[in-house]
């Protein structure tokens, strides 16, 4: 009975998570729809750059500052962890652009 609540529980994650991808992405979970593959992948990245890194990196800005109102010994070095992350999130349509470049695919 046990595995079978495990299974479930499993499985309501898999389909929740396509569902809010089918939400988000329509174009990239669904082949049939849209172009070329290079296209759905620069759409997909398009997307994870421009919607998804900005939203998590504020948040993980806003629990790192809660953490430090709260008065967390370690609040200091996970601000410090998030803020380069942030810059690395807000720097990747760029290094993706020089990565892109360096191999000889295209880029800037």
């Amino acid at each position: 009975m046990k595995n079978t609540k495990i299974i479930n529980k499993n499985w309501k994650w898999v389909f929740s998570s396509f569902v809010l991808l089918s939400v988000l992405f329509p174009l990239e979970v669904y082949p049939q729809v849209g172009g070329a593959f290079e296209s759905k992948v620069s759409r997909l990245t398009d997307s994870i750059v421009t919607i998804i890194l900005p939203a998590v990196s504020i948040l993980g800005l806003i629990y790192a500052a809660i953490l430090a109102a709260i008065g967390d010994s370690d609040a200091r070095r996970r601000m410090a962890l998030v803020l380069g992350a942030s810059i690395v999130g807000f720097m990747a349509k760029f290094i993706i652009g020089w990565l892109k470049s360096a191999s000889g695919v295209g880029g800037f």
